[in-house]
């Protein structure tokens, strides 16, 4: 009996594992939301968080998540190799001048004129990978 039970077990984990390596998309919620968590941690250094700014900063995650503004792979950069959330695309974080920290997604849209496709502006992006700080504020 003891020797099914181990191989039941490796089988969970197993599945566990390979959860994670299915594309941004097709994860359920809470691997999506254990993958949040990850990102938060992972960019929190880079952005000097304290625990309360990191709870604050999932809670935002988690209604954007909850409003679907997470569910595209156009938003969310995700590497199924490394299992990690690369970069949350039109997501601004900045401090503000008395040193508090704000977040928001970013309120550019392409505006369509013409039958033209215009080259598209690059949107403000938070990533994993260090990039110089820029001087820009959220507006409150």
């Amino acid at each position: 009996m003891e020797a099914g039970s181990d191989a039941f077990k490796n089988l969970l984990e197993d599945s566990a594992r390979e959860a994670y390596l299915r594309p941004w998309h097709r994860l359920e919620r809470g691997l999506r939301l254990n993958r949040i968590r990850i990102f938060i941690e992972e960019i929190a250094p880079q952005y000097e968080m304290t625990k309360e700014d990191r709870d604050k900063f999932f809670d935002f995650l988690l209604k954007a998540l909850d409003k679907k503004l997470l569910n595209t792979l156009k938003v969310v950069q995700y590497d199924q190799d490394t299992q990690r959330i690369v970069t949350i695309r039109g997501l601004e974080i900045k401090r503000n001048a008395e040193g508090v920290l704000k977040w928001a997604f970013s309120a550019k849209k392409m505006k369509t004129e013409g039958t033209r496709k215009k080259k598209k502006e690059e949107l403000p992006s938070v990533s994993t990978e260090i990039k110089p700080a820029e001087s820009d504020k959220i507006e409150e």
